[in-house]
């Protein structure tokens, strides 16, 4: 049982890892891909009844892409006030002239093995509290003090 609760506290770090953002390694990005694309004032501008007003960047999954338009799948926007807003994968056709630059979102490795640890202790450390009746039993000392 316990390797199960292991695997599974394993499985969530993975899937809220940690995520940075890098270069694509081509100039269209592959179908199924999470990208950010930042848009260029003109795009901003001319896409404004569809993504909201002073939109400068969008995250989605590419549903499709060439040389001259994206299509994805909208995740979230973030405005010029660096506010996000949330989106259910709404599709969004981007013409190519308004995106400025485009990276793909991939697992900071660093970052969710620290965060993996994190939540390894702290499942240690509850189990420890369970298992002891609620306390953790310490190395040091003799329990008594002195005088006693």
């Amino acid at each position: 049982m316990r390797r199960v609760r292991v695997a599974s506290a394993a499985g969530l770090v993975l899937a809220a890892g940690c995520y940075s953002y890098s270069p694509l390694p081509t100039s269209v990005p592959a179908a199924g891909m999470r990208v950010r694309a930042a848009l260029t004032n003109d795009g901003a501008d001319s896409l404004a009844n569809s993504l909201g007003p002073n939109v400068v960047a969008v995250e989605g999954d590419v549903v499709r892409a060439d040389s001259s338009e994206l299509t994805l799948a909208i995740r979230g926007v973030e405005n010029t006030r660096g506010e996000r807003d949330a989106w259910r994968g709404e599709p969004v056709e981007i013409p190519g002239q308004f995106v400025k630059g485009l990276q793909q979102r991939s697992l900071a490795v660093g970052g969710t093995s620290l965060l993996g640890g994190a939540v390894a202790a702290g499942l240690v450390v509850l189990t420890q509290v369970f298992r002891g009746g609620g306390t953790l039993q310490g190395t040091g000392g003799s329990g008594t003090s002195a005088g006693h």
